[in-house]
């Protein structure tokens, strides 16, 4: 942690100069957070799956932004990301020059998807801090498709997301990541969803080295809504760490979660989920599941659902599974002339199917399909598998 504050310290100048005032306001806070706090260790419920400190050890090199300072951040920038709660949000805070702003602006009409694409590429082993701000005004729409990919390299990436969804808006983001096994990415999420509005959040980990994400969700006001959707597919050493917490803050909220993985090799994943219902926040609806499918004896899932409730008059259930596949399934596929390894292939997209169908982006749908066939598949001119 020390040689990440004092490249903070020697570059001041530097990054300051080249980056906006609101976000160059908010170093110092989360310097101090992250001196005073430290790396999180496996003692810290929220990361006792992943160990923080061996991913961020390496000595990377930052490339620091050289354009003229931007204009256009929003003044609540860093308002959803608290610093003083989670060392990789003050660590993005610290060093991070810029941000990406995307908005839906009252009175525009509805367009198509955005796709944001992140494509990382370096000589040496490389660090590198994202912010992204998305804000749906009142009453309007949007829907984001981010792609994360990166070329074969020793590199770290945290992003922090600020999710604002006013009155009555509608915000979809979809998150498919195809890295590598070099690759560690932290990536922390905050949505702040208001009265009436709906936010729904799709993450799909195809490939990757080391992938935690933790998605903070307020269900401010009364009638907001969210769903949160997950989809891992794991093998070799790779390692997927999911964390959300959805806290239901005003009356008539609604909440459904589905994460879905698929371990094989001597991958780990693991899934902790909270359910916040504060006293008072009644006619609350929360379904929350987890299901994992192993494939070896030599991979590791941990499952962690979790209900904490304060209040009366809620309807709220969650259940978590650990299975192996059908031994009676695969009998009968085999007994209808289907080689063993493409029944296997045909019950492991079986089974993450359901969270693709669960998508609103219908568009989306047979693309994802596609991926999923092609990584199950592992083909070896296919370059989207192309992890081990």
């Amino acid at each position: 942690m020390n040689q990440y504050l004092d490249l903070l310290n020697e570059q001041r100048v530097l990054i300051d100069a080249h980056s906006s005032s609101i976000i160059n306001a908010r170093r110092d806070e989360a310097a101090r957070a992250l001196l005073a706090n430290g790396l999180p260790t496996r003692h810290v419920e929220a990361y006792r799956y992943t160990d923080v400190a061996a991913a961020l050890a390496p000595n990377y090199g930052l490339q620091l932004r050289k354009a003229p300072p931007q204009t256009d951040v929003p003044d609540t920038y860093g308002t959803l990301a608290d610093c003083n709660t989670d060392a990789i949000t003050a660590l993005n805070t610290a060093l991070a020059q810029e941000v990406t702003v995307l908005r839906a602006k009252h009175g525009d009409a509805p367009g198509n998807p955005i796709h944001l694409r992140y494509t990382s590429r370096a000589t040496a082993p490389l660090m590198q801090h994202r912010r992204l701000m998305v804000i749906a005004e009142a009453g309007t729409s949007l829907q984001l498709i981010i792609d994360e990919t990166a070329a074969e390299q020793e590199m770290l990436t945290t992003q922090v997301t600020e999710v604002f969804v006013e009155t009555g808006a509608h915000v979809e983001i979809y998150d498919i990541e195809q890295t590598h096994d070099q690759y560690r990415r932290f990536h922390n999420l905050y949505s702040h969803v208001a009265k009436d509005a709906t936010f729904t959040h799709a993450a799909f980990t195809l490939t990757c080295g080391l992938s935690r994400s933790q998605t903070h969700v307020s269900l401010a006001e009364e009638g907001s809504s969210t769903t949160l959707l997950g989809c891992a597919i794991a093998d070799g050493h790779q390692h997927v760490d999911a964390n959300t917490v959805i806290t239901h803050a005003a009356v008539g909220c609604r909440s459904e979660q589905l994460y879905k993985n698929v371990v094989d090799d001597h991958a780990e994943v693991a899934f902790a989920g909270r359910i916040l219902v504060p006293e008072g926040s009644v006619q609350t609806k929360s379904i929350e599941r987890n299901a994992n499918l192993v494939c070896t004896s030599t991979a590791r899932v941990w499952s962690q659902p979790m209900l904490e409730i304060y209040a009366d008059d809620v309807e709220c259930s969650h259940g978590a599974t650990v299975g192996q596949l059908p031994a009676d399934a695969l009998f009968y596929m085999r007994q209808r002339g289907i080689a063993d390894a493409d029944a296997r292939m045909l019950l492991k997209q079986a089974f993450a199917a359901e969270v693709i169908g669960m998508i609103p982006l219908e568009e989306l749908r047979p693309r994802l399909s596609c991926l999923v066939e092609h990584r199950f598949r592992a083909c070896a001119e296919c370059q989207l598998c192309a992890n081990k």
